[in-house]
C-alpha cells in the first residue's frame, strides 16, 4: 500500500518517542528518520519498527485517509510528486565534518589569540591544538561510513 506525507509523518512520531525512550541512539534515529522520509510503502515503514516496541505508527484506515486536492477531484490532472525530502536530523557529527577544515585551520590561531590575550601565562593551551585537530578528524572519519 503507498504512503503519504502524513503517513511518514507519523512513523517519524513515533521514531522520536523511541528516541525519547532511549530505544535509539541519535545515529540510529537519523538513519532510520531517513529512511522513513523517503518510504513509498507501508511495509517499508513497517520494516523500521520490526525490532521496536510499541509506540508503533497508528496509521490511518483507508476510510480515514485525506481526501484528493481539490485540482485532482476536478480533473485538472495529478498533483506534480514533490520532490524528496532531505534527511530531517543530522547528527552533530555531519557538521562537524562539514566544517573539520575550517575548525582544523582555526584552532592554531585561537590558541595563538588565547596565548596572547593571556599574556603568556598559558604556555599549555599550545597541547590542544593537536588534542582538537585529532578529535575533529576522529569524528569526521566516524561520519563518512
Amino acid at each position: 500500500m503507498d504512503v503519504g506525507a502524513h503517513e511518514r509523518e507519523l512513523a517519524m512520531e513515533a521514531l522520536d518517542a523511541h528516541r525519547r525512550a532511549g530505544r535509539l541512539e541519535r545515529g540510529e534515529h537519523a538513519s532510520r528518520c531517513s529512511a522513513a522520509s523517503r518510504a513509498t510503502s507501508r511495509a517499508q515503514l513497517e520494516a523500521l519498527f520490526a525490532d521496536l516496541p510499541d509506540p508503533h505508527p497508528a496509521y490511518p484506515t483507508t476510510s480515514q485517509a485525506p481526501q484528493a486536492p481539490p485540482t485532482e477531484r476536478r480533473g485538472a490532472g495529478p498533483v506534480p510528486e514533490l520532490p524528496e525530502l532531505p534527511e530531517l536530523v543530522a547528527p552533530a557529527g555531519a557538521t562537524i565534518a562539514r566544517h573539520a577544515g575550517l575548525i582544523s585551520l582555526l584552532t592554531p590561531a585561537v590558541a595563538a589569540l588565547l596565548f596572547a590575550v593571556s599574556g603568556g601565562r598559558f604556555p599549555w593551551i599550545f597541547i590542544l591544538v593537536p588534542i582538537v585537530i585529532a578529535g575533529v578528524a576522529v569524528i569526521s572519519h566516524r561520519h563518512e561510513r
